[in-house]
């Protein structure tokens, strides 16, 4: 069950829609839901110190303040009119030192929701998304920009290909996928196979789980992107949301992720669970 969730809080914006999204999953699930809002500091490389003006960086720090607690603000007011129990964190700290204090927040939460990151409004959910993704260990929920819609357990996708990233998405999309009227396991093949063994075990697994689930396999050829695939298949079916797992890795503090996973979270329309 879920019962502990944990959100991003977006900030220069009165339409959250991570932090929207976030308290109906807790009003649907009755979960306590805590959000975090960051007070940034200014990141100046030491040899620009000297050329900015005190006042300068007196006033930033003054407005990333106020930004951090307006978001703190209608945070509050989103959960309260959600009916959810809540509480807000704060924390003053540059992106790096946020992000990976996010993911390790994530870890003690049953599901971590953020928001995809909008092209036309540049910020740190591209930072946060992939940091708390990567690192935390846990389910991580992306709500797209244009996200308008509460959570609404209609129809999901779950995008299976067999690896540790998928069966640990779909471990922990259960809570989610009990709740959803019409389930499909999608699986994108580049080759034709005479049957879908590996698609017919996880509606097995499923089945014991009490979830009844669909199978659809659908074989590309091998310049067809896997992630216009699902998308395709996401919009065809008109689901709420998907299952999939995320990959990628970290070199030198530099977030690297599958192809798959980018091209899905640059061009998602619905929330993603996904699980690294």
């Amino acid at each position: 069950m879920i019962r502990d969730i944990l959100v991003n809080l977006a900030q220069g914006t009165d339409k959250d829609v991570a932090r929207d999204f976030a308290a109906s999953l807790a009003a649907s699930f009755g979960a306590h839901l805590t959000g975090l809002t960051v007070a940034y500091e200014i990141d100046v490389p030491p040899f620009y110190m000297g050329a900015l003006p005190t006042d300068f960086i007196d006033a930033q720090v003054l407005e990333n303040q106020a930004a951090a607690d307006k978001a703190a603000q209608g945070f509050t007011a989103a959960a309260t009119a959600a009916g959810v129990t809540h509480d807000v964190r704060t924390l003053t700290a540059s992106l790096g030192v946020a992000a990976s204090t996010f993911a390790d927040m994530s870890r003690l939460f049953d599901i971590t929701v953020v928001g995809q990151p909008d092209p036309d409004r540049p910020g740190p959910e591209e930072v946060i998304a992939e940091t708390v993704l990567i690192e935390s260990g846990r389910a991580v929920l992306i709500v797209p920009y244009v996200q308008t819609k509460p959570f609404t357990p209609d129809r999901a996708v779950v995008a299976w290909d067999g690896s540790r990233a998928a069966a640990r998405a779909l471990a922990e999309a259960l809570p989610l996928l009990h709740r959803t009227k019409d389930v499909e396991i999608f699986r994108v093949t580049r080759h034709e196979e005479d049957e879908d063994t590996a698609g017919q075990e996880v509606a097995r697994h499923l089945a014991r789980h009490g979830v009844a689930a669909k199978v659809r396999r659908l074989p590309v050829s091998s310049g067809e992107p896997i992630a216009a695939a699902i998308l395709n298949e996401v919009s065809d079916q008109g689901a709420d949301f998907v299952v999939m797992g995320g990959y990628g890795h970290s070199r030198l503090r530099e977030l690297v992720m599958g192809g798959v996973t980018r091209e899905i979270l640059a061009t998602m329309t619905v929330p993603v669970l996904m699980a690294h």
